[in-house]
């Protein structure tokens, strides 16, 4: 049983994790609501979406380990083509954001914890989880999956270090 490229995922998220906390520690309370346009992201709810993002196709689809987030955390974090509500900059419309650190943390633990129990010889699967039909094509496998997550984290990692630093 080989779980090289397993391990290295795993690795990977543990690594991406890190460096998107970091990145939060660096923004201002009074940039967590910041949009560079009105109903885009916000730092709070990239977060929060990102958390929401590995649990779904990760937890659920991928490892059918179930969700580990409620349905109001999915509906308020996902993006509006997945039946999500718009970001708003309203502090009383979001959880706290300890409370979305540590629910992003408590979702890369249990993927990673996951992640590391797979063999590789499943990576080329398709997820087995019941994705939805429109998302197969683009999540075509769990190799595929991960590296779009890893991705995934890196690029809305970029944007919070962005609105970070605005005026």
């Amino acid at each position: 049983m080989s779980n090289t490229r397993v391990s290295l995922y795993a690795d990977l998220l543990e690594g991406a994790r890190k460096h998107t906390l970091q990145v939060a520690e660096g923004v201002p309370e009074t940039h967590r609501f910041k949009q560079l346009q009105e109903g885009k992201a916000t730092p709070i709810w990239l977060l929060g979406h990102m958390a929401n993002t590995v649990n779904t196709l990760v937890l659920v689809y991928t490892l059918e380990e179930g969700s580990v987030l409620s349905r109001e955390h999915s509906v308020l974090f996902a993006p509006d083509f997945a039946g999500g509500k718009t970001p708003s900059t309203n502090p009383d419309e979001y959880p706290g954001w300890d409370e979305v650190i540590t629910t992003y943390n408590n979702v890369f633990d249990q993927t990673i914890a996951g992640i590391r129990k797979m063999d590789d010889s499943v990576l080329s699967d398709p997820l087995p989880g019941k994705l939805p039909d429109q998302l197969r094509d683009f999540f075509s496998s769990i190799d595929t999956t991960l590296s779009i997550m890893i991705q995934h984290d890196a690029y809305h990692r970029g944007q919070i270090g962005m609105m970070a630093k605005l005026d």
